[in-house]
């Protein structure tokens, strides 16, 4: 076994520089100053948040197969969707997606009217 010694192997081995900001991390969000978040509206725009979030949990939810040893069959089926529109609920609310928020922007701009 060889080791090797030249300038690549020294670059190769470098250690790994942690960024302080990670891109998709929340920490640096600009959040708009004209949002009143404790309106009726916004809490219809977060409630239409939640709503494409069930839906993509229930897309990513019928990729994964069951199996028969864990299959409780209706019952289990109600328990998940009710625990997965929870589970939806809490993100549109705790993960800032931000769809709420550009929903919100557009309806008082006045883009929802015909």
């Amino acid at each position: 076994m060889t080791v090797d010694t030249s300038a690549s192997a020294a670059w190769r081995y470098q250690p790994i520089k942690v960024p302080s900001a990670l891109q998709g991390s929340g920490t640096d969000v600009i959040q708009p100053k004209n949002i009143d978040r404790s309106g009726k509206l916004y809490e219809q725009c977060v409630e239409f948040e939640s709503l494409f979030v069930q839906m993509m949990l229930k897309e990513m939810r019928a990729t994964v197969g069951k199996t028969d040893l864990l299959d409780g069959g209706f019952a289990q089926d109600v328990f998940e969707d009710m625990l997965y529109e929870e589970r939806a609920k809490s993100m549109a609310k705790n993960a800032g997606f931000g769809l709420a928020d550009q929903v919100y922007l557009e309806l008082i701009r006045g883009g929802g009217q015909a």
